[in-house]
Parts: C-alpha cells; structure tokens; sequence
C-alpha cells in the first residue's frame, strides 16, 4: 500500500481519462462495482471489485471517476467502510482545465484590442468616416476605408460600415474613379476595393447602387484590347518587388459581382478577359512568390475569389514550404522578417482552402505581434534581423482589418472541420429544449404571423423538435456554413448562411430569436446580442441558453470560446430589451449539473 499511489474507482469512460490525467505510474489499480471488469486490465492497470479490496483502500489516494449522477452513491459505499478521504475527477478536471484556461494566450483579448484601435483611429470626414492610412498619416485612406466594409459588417457594426460608405460616395470623382490618400492620382485597385464595399453595404445602404456602376465603367477604361488592365499611377506601389499589376486581379470579383446584379454582360466579358490574360502572360509570377506577401497574398485571394482554386493551392503549397515551425512566412521569400498583413492574409487563404493547420501558425504568428495599443507595425524583424523596411514603426490600418477577416474565416474552417460531431437530436425531455419551447409557446399564439430564428443551427436539432411541436410555425436556421445541413433539415426550415454578428435579415423579423450554446462561439459577444435584438420584433425574445461562467472549468474550451457571467450577459441585453429573466440550473441530457446551464430571455424593446 502506497499513499502516494492512486486508485481510481470507476473503470469507464471517466475512469480512462482520470488515467489520463493521473498517469499509469502513478495508479495503483482501479476498482469498480461491476464484477464483469474483475480481472481485466486498462492500459496495463488491473481492475478489481470494491468487494475484494475494500479494506486495502485506506492505504491510497482515492479518486471517484463516474458521472455527477453516480458520484453521490459512491460517497456513501465508501462512507460505509469509513473512508472518508477522497476526490472526485470531476473536481480535479475543473482544476485541470481552469489552469489550462489561465495558462492560454488571450485571444479573446487580441480581438478587443484591435476593435479598439479601429475605433480610435477612425476619424470624422465630410459626410460620413473613414480609417486613416497610417499612424504617421492620420488622414483618411480610401481604399482601405472601401475593403473595410465587408469586415465591419462581418462583425457587426453595421452603423460604422455605413458612415464609411458615405464618405466614400461624397469622395468619388465625376469620371466614377476613387484616388489615393492625398488626392493625387485615381488608382484602379483603390476603386476596385471601394467597390467590395459598396457591393457588400447596398442591402443596407442603396444609395451607392450608381457609385457603383460608375466605379465599375472606370476601371475598365483601363483595359486595353489584349485584357491588361493598366492604371494611370502607380507611385504609391513602391519598387517592382513590393507589387505588381497582378494585384488587379483582386479588382476582378467585384467587377464580376456588379455584372450579375446589374447585368451587365459585357462587364461579365471583360473581367473574363482580363483573368484570361494574367493566367497566360504572368502565370509563372501569379505562381512564385516574389513579391511582398501582403501583394502577394492579394493575388492568392483573388485567384479562390474567381474560382481558380488548383492554382492558388499549388501556389501556396510552396509558401507552407518555407514557412517556419513558428508559423512565420517571410515578408519577401529571401528576406528575415515578417509582414505582419501579409500573414494574416495568407493565414485567411489557407483557412479558406481547408489548410488550418498552415493557417493557424500563421495567425497565432501574427497575433503575437500585436501592439499594445492594439494595432500592428506593417513588419516585424524575425530573431535578430532588423532589416525590415514595409512600414517599421507605422501602425498600419490594413492590419487589423485582415485580422478580422483571417478570424472570421479561421472560425469557418474550425466549423466545417468540426461539423462530423455535431449532434443532430435532442431530446424532447431535455431542459435546454423544455425552456425554449416554452418561451416560443408564450410569445407565439397559434393563428398568428410568427417566424422563429434559431442562430447559431449547426444541424437543427432544436428546429426539427420545434417544427414537430409547432408546424404552424415558420422555421429558420443561420450558421457559419452549408456543411452540416441534411436534406430532410433544408427542405423543412429556412436555412440561411450567416454569423452570429452578421445576420442575413431585415429589421424586426422575428417573433423569437435564440442562440443554443452558440452564442460562446460568437468572439464579440455584444455585437451578437445586438444583432439578435435587430432583427427581432418589439416585444419579441431573444433567448440565449449558454454555460455559466461560474462552471469555467467543467468541460475543455477553445481559445475563442467564452461563458457568460449571468449579470454581465443580462447588462449586455437590456440596452435592447426592456425586462430581462435568467432562468438557472437547466438540466440537459438526463443530467443536472449546478450552475452549468442557464437562460436569458430578454423581451426586445419598441
């Protein structure tokens, strides 16, 4: 007998991870009730009936590894033989995975950061806002103000978006082109960025439908008769090795995009063209990289963006070649630093082509190098190199805006790579599943006009029980990405691609709109709410059934995930709801787990 030795009392699933956990040196043997496991062996550690060693327990470190729901049995089968000295892995697991959460790098952290420096560093121009160049010229950029867009609204803060786009419309010139930063010069991938923006906001903002069109009939003036599309400067591009006209190709899905909503079939033809020149004149250049990465990364973009997806993953299978164990890509192919947009941007194409493992190196690569002030240097020197030259000691506003744009298509990848496990069923019986039906059965009377929004669907579970409970309800579904809706579940319910912070429907909706255990995946946790409550109709609800922080520790999370305090997620609700509830202690799956669960009902303001 060794009181320095553990015995693990239960040899099931909980009773392998305690292993796991506590180490076969360290584990003496396990016991357990059922006499069908006597004489067998986990990992090479034997398991006895409690029967027959009950008296040599004493002389060990006890560790009780079953279900919250058998643990208290146990207790009192050890009471009875006088054992009283004993853990459960249930509690040892909370410590494990509360220090485990301590010890992680802040991600979390490096998003809020970077929210905050793009508020601090947005300035007020005639008509509306913009982001500035650069920390050493705070002046309004733009380009960067155009490809900004599509970001904001990704992440919910649609206010912002739009008072870019106003200026950006005030700004244009009368021949439909955009110029740069000092107003010198029209530039055509200036104007092609503006347009992604003014694409992505004309839902919500239709004003720029003719900036639109205008910008579009501009850029192609520049198109010669061979598909090269020319610009009338390139000054702000710097030496031939920085960029390159290939970077046009990134002005080509916008143009492409306006073609079909304005059909414009000879748009249509002309981008054609102009890709069908580059992939024939410049295929070797499109293929190596020998540019800065930032231009670089431009062109791989570009390339998934118009579908030339064998391409560009053969090209960035040569970039994962020379990327360090770190996840570091060097700024130019020969060079000792880092380009600090240029990574995230290659980090957000490999997300995109399904490679998370090059994509996770380079963004937490990337993070790393975050300011404390929330912002990033254009390069950083990698070891002892302090050769860099892209921007050195300029916080540069393209940074956080791949940032956000690496994230959001990071979240994608982890999505898709992760649906297999999604569940597809819960039982009716379930807490999480009784609250919520509830709440709908309260604020949707049958007769009525009522549309349910569940955010955050993964398979619909939750939808497929309500549709059976309420047919004559109309059902839909926004998550992140197609993968894991069935058939049956598509044809059934209204599904919508979408996110959390960017919710692909008008104001005022719905009757209730909940987010099941998604909410904790939404980064920015304010601009779901917000969104949530857009898009509901006053005197509707907005349901969140989520995980209390006061559990952190009960279960493994991801880096990006987060629990909510009861108090602090309500204060988040009730700028947009007028009576806030939490209901606590849901059980869920037959169990009941204190403080796990809970849910907040907020009633949405007129």
């Amino acid at each position: 007998m060794n009181k320095e030795k553990y015995v693990i009392f239960g040899a099931g699933d909980f009773g392998h991870q305690a292993l796991a956990l506590l180490g076969k040196g360290n584990t003496a043997f396990f016991v357990d009730n059922d006499a069908a496991k006597a004489g067998t062996e986990i990992d090479g550690v034997p398991i006895h009936p409690f029967s027959a060693v009950k008296e040599e327990l004493a002389g060990y470190r006890i560790i009780i590894a079953v279900s919250h729901k058998y643990v208290a049995e146990i207790e009192k089968q050890l009471a009875k033989c006088g054992l009283k000295a004993f853990d459960t892995f249930i509690a040892m697991q909370y410590q494990e995975t509360k220090r485990k959460i301590a010890q992680r790098t802040d991600y979390l952290g490096v998003y809020r950061s970077a929210i905050r420096w793009i508020n601090e560093h947005t300035i007020k121009e005639a008509a509306g806002k913009a982001i500035i160049t650069t920390t050493a010229h705070p002046l309004g950029y733009p380009e960067v103000t155009g490809y900004y867009i599509p970001s904001l609204l990704r992440w919910g803060y649609r206010e912002l978006a739009v008072d870019y786009a106003k200026w950006l419309l005030f700004i244009q010139k009368n021949d439909g082109s955009w110029y740069d930063t000092f107003d010198k010069k029209p530039y055509v991938f200036d104007s092609g960025q503006i347009l992604k923006g003014l694409l992505a906001i004309r839902e919500i903002y239709p004003a720029v439908d003719e900036a639109i069109q205008r910008g579009v009939a501009w850029i192609l003036t520049n198109k010669r008769s061979d598909g090269r599309l020319t610009t009338p400067g390139e000054e702000a591009w710097g030496e031939k090795r920085t960029c390159s006209e290939l970077v046009h190709l990134y002005c080509l899905s916008p143009i492409l995009q306006a073609a079909e909503i304005f059909h414009r079939d000879d748009w249509k033809k002309a981008a054609e063209e102009i890709l069908r020149y580059y992939k024939t004149e410049y295929y070797d250049a499109i293929m190596n990289f020998d540019l800065l990465s930032h231009f670089y990364a431009y062109v791989m973009e570009a390339l998934l963006d118009l579908g030339e997806i064998d391409m560009a993953r053969e090209a960035m299978a040569k970039i994962a070649s020379i990327q360090t164990a770190e996840g570091a890509v060097p700024g130019y192919h020969d060079v000792h630093w880092v380009c600090s947009t240029g990574l995230f941007q290659l980090a957000l194409v490999w997300f995109r082509l399904g490679d998370i493992e090059h994509g996770d190196a380079a963004f937490q690569y990337a993070c790393k190098l975050q300011n404390s002030s929330g912002g990033w240097y254009g390069s950083y020197p990698m070891g002892g190199d302090n050769t860099n030259d892209y921007f050195p000691t300029e916080e540069i506003s393209w940074a956080a805006k791949y940032f956000l744009d690496a994230l959001y298509y990071k979240n994608k990848a982890d999505f898709n790579a992760s649906a297999p496990l999604f569940k597809d069923y819960i039982a009716p019986s379930d807490g999480r599943y009784r609250e919520l039906r509830r709440i709908v059965e309260e604020t949707c009377p049958p007769g009525g006009d009522n549309r349910v929004l569940d955010v955050g669907c993964g398979k619909g579970r939750y939808l497929n029980n309500l549709l059976a409970d309420r047919s004559d309800i109309q059902f839909f579904g926004v998550d992140i990405s197609r993968s894991v809706v069935d058939e049956k579940t598509e044809h059934r319910i209204d599904w919508r691609e979408g996110s959390l912070t960017n919710l692909p429907f008008p104001d005022d909706t719905f009757a209730v709109t909940y987010a099941c255990e998604s909410l904790e995946h939404a980064v920015d946790i304010e601009s779901a709410v917000r969104e949530m409550a857009r898009v509901t109709k006053p005197g509707g609800r907005i349901v969140v059934i989520d995980k209390n922080a006061v559990a952190l520790g009960a279960l493994e999370i991801t880096p990006w995930e987060q629990w909510f305090d009861e108090e602090g997620l309500a204060d988040m609700m009730r700028p947009f709801c007028h009576d806030v509830s939490i209901v606590h202690d849901v059980d869920y799956e037959d169990h009941f787990q204190k403080d796990l669960f809970s849910v907040w009902i907020g009633t949405v303001k007129g």
